[in-house]
């Protein structure tokens, strides 16, 4: 008995290693990037990802998800560059996609096309600086970082939860250290050890959502799980007050790390599929109501993506998920990728021609 099932052991665990890059995420080194300041997957990795969608992504310099190059430098009389910051969480970053239709992707050929039909065409280069769990705090502390870094003259912030702008921002001399042996360490066992194998263990051991470690529950029957989206709930007049200093704190901090233009683009899960019912209501809808109230006294433009999504909804074609996960919930698919653009793009092109109108009469900008 024990032959067999140390036979069955080592016959299952070796079926697992050969078909686990079907249905394994992949785990790659990361490095510090002395730019960005902080910790980021190592360029030249291929990063893959199957929990939705059915990707592999190319890092590029600088932790770029899809992007391998950087713009070339620009000569004092070339035609005006614009290079354009995309910043987000995970639902920015796209790794459920293949590169060619992730959102940056996208934006930057929709924008070259559009900047194509003027008298003076200029090229328009989109970095794809979004990073998985990243929220208000890590967008204040890096805007100006990639302007000296990499010459962006714009940027975009993709939110997709509201709960995203309601972070405390630490001052940038609160921020800690790097752990340079910590990091070699686990990079060693990144490279050593079977993904799989990495995958079981941090299931195991580690909640998924929040990678704190978490006590093994041993009963019986699935532990039922709340996916909704994360909303910011008012009790009272004193909470919606309270959650709009905190919004216009944060709106603050946003025009105070950068001179650029800023635009925030909200793509919420809305509408989703929840427990099989169609959702239509946005949950943050008060919250999304503050945002629009403040933003133009700090000088954000808006571009809201949900009627969009909800009339390719209407038509039966849904923004989020995957077949390999769930229709209608999930991360952005590359036809949410696709509304965002439009949505975006017609709103850039006509800001641009805006402010060129305002130059030709003499208006100050």
């Amino acid at each position: 008995m024990i032959v067999r099932w140390l036979i069955g052991l080592s016959l299952g665990t070796l079926i697992i290693a050969a078909t686990s890059p079907w249905f394994v995420r992949s785990y790659v080194p990361r490095r510090y990037d002395e730019i960005r300041h902080r910790v980021l997957l190592s360029p030249g990795e291929s990063y893959r990802w199957r929990a939705e969608g059915y990707a592999t992504t190319e890092i590029g310099p600088h932790g770029m998800m899809g992007r391998m190059t950087l713009p070339n430098a620009i000569s004092s009389n070339a035609v005006r560059t614009d290079v354009i910051a995309l910043w987000g969480d995970s639902q920015a970053e796209g790794v459920c996609v293949a590169d060619s239709r992730k959102l940056w992707s996208q934006l930057q050929s929709e924008l070259q096309i559009r900047t194509a039909t003027e008298h003076r065409p200029r090229p328009v280069q989109v970095l794809p600086m979004a990073s998985s769990g990243d929220d208000v705090s890590n967008w204040v502390a890096e805007l100006g970082r990639s302007e000296a870094g990499f010459g962006v003259n714009e940027h975009v912030i993709l939110l997709c939860e509201m709960v995203d702008l309601m972070g405390s921002i630490a001052p940038i001399d609160e921020w800690k250290d790097v752990d340079s042996a910590g990091l070699e360490r686990m990079n060693e066992v990144t490279r050593w050890v079977p993904d799989f194998v990495l995958h079981a263990g941090r299931n195991l051991f580690t909640d998924p959502n929040t990678l704190a470690a978490r006590r093994l529950r041993f009963g019986i029957g699935p532990v039922r799980r709340n996916n909704e989206p994360t909303p910011v709930r008012f009790e009272t007049d004193v909470d919606r007050a309270a959650a709009e200093r905190w919004i216009l704190a944060n709106l603050s901090a946003l025009r105070d790390a950068t001179d650029q233009p800023i635009w925030v683009v909200y793509a919420p899960r809305c509408p989703v599929i929840m427990d099989g019912t169609l959702r239509w209501n946005d949950p943050d809808e008060v919250l999304w109501s503050i945002l629009l109230q403040n933003a133009a006294g700090h000088e954000i433009k808006l571009v809201d993506c949900r009627p969009a999504f909800r009339e390719s909804v209407r038509r039966g074609v849904f923004p989020h998920g995957f077949q390999n996960g769930r229709i209608g919930n999930g991360h952005l698919n590359s036809v949410g990728y696709r509304l965002i653009t439009r949505e975006f793009a017609e709103r850039w092109a006509g800001s641009e021609r805006s402010d060129r109108r305002r130059q030709s009469v003499g208006e100050p900008e």
